[in-house]
């Protein structure tokens, strides 16, 4: 396979181009030894390494949990896969084409199969798993303080987003976009104004702390693509 450093793989589960993370440049926090893996195991086409490292790059992971909920690295990539084939189809049958290739050598082989389980899944069955009309999460919460740093910092431009799917990030909140194509796109503009809609929807204090805490989105329609807000390095879906 010939690689192109300077774009994605693919869109979807692979989305940080390599040089990106090579150069540390990926705009969100790139850890050893996952960043070594990520770009190692995509030069092997070791798909599955490829994705089990994209999912641990942030070193937000404890104990095989991600941080801020009790969701597994197996049910995040699950949880993702499913709004993909929703929100995607084109680019989920890309993935699959790419990754019924992986290497021999590839030791994440049970990632590949869920992927492929979900793209192969009726798509009636995937929307009831998948409640668009629900914006607020109490999953992957992000501190509002960093949400609104980001939402004060991030570009307010009326340029497209296009292919950039991390549109911003300050401390631990994230705000993330579904694929190009899977919608109608949105300019930066856009985004900040839809962020800000949800993080002054979503702001909440949980039980276990004293600090406010956001996480959402606004599911695509026929002025935007899906926008994220949360702590969530990967997907787009809270």
């Amino acid at each position: 396979m010939s690689l192109n450093y300077t774009e994605p793989v693919e869109q979807l589960f692979l989305d940080l181009p390599l040089q990106d993370v090579i150069n540390d440049t990926a705009g969100m926090p790139v850890t050893e030894p996952w960043a070594s893996e990520y770009v190692d195991a995509i030069r092997d086409g070791r798909f599955g390494d490829a994705i089990w490292a994209r999912y641990h790059i942030a070193g937000d992971m404890q104990n095989g949990i991600i941080e801020g909920t009790n969701i597994t690295v197996l049910e995040s990539i699950e949880e993702d896969a499913v709004g993909y084939r929703l929100d995607a189809p084109e680019a989920y049958a890309e993935a699959l084409s790419l990754y019924a290739n992986t290497s021999s050598a590839d030791g994440h082989t049970d990632v590949i199969e869920i992927i492929t389980r979900i793209g192969h899944e009726d798509i009636a069955e995937l929307e009831t798993r998948t409640t668009y009309s629900i914006r607020c999460s109490t999953n992957y919460l992000a501190y509002a303080s960093s949400c609104v740093s980001l939402l004060e910092n991030m570009s307010k431009q009326k340029i497209a987003i296009s292919r950039t799917r991390a549109v911003a990030s300050y401390g631990n909140c994230r705000m993330r976009v579904v694929p190009y194509g899977s919608g109608a796109d949105l300019t930066y503009y856009t985004a900040h104004a839809v962020g800000r809609l949800i993080e002054e929807e979503c702001s909440y204090v949980p039980a276990c702390c004293s600090y406010l805490t956001v996480s959402g989105y606004s599911p695509k329609n026929s002025g935007h693509r899906k926008v994220c807000l949360s702590s969530k390095n990967t997907g787009c879906h809270s």
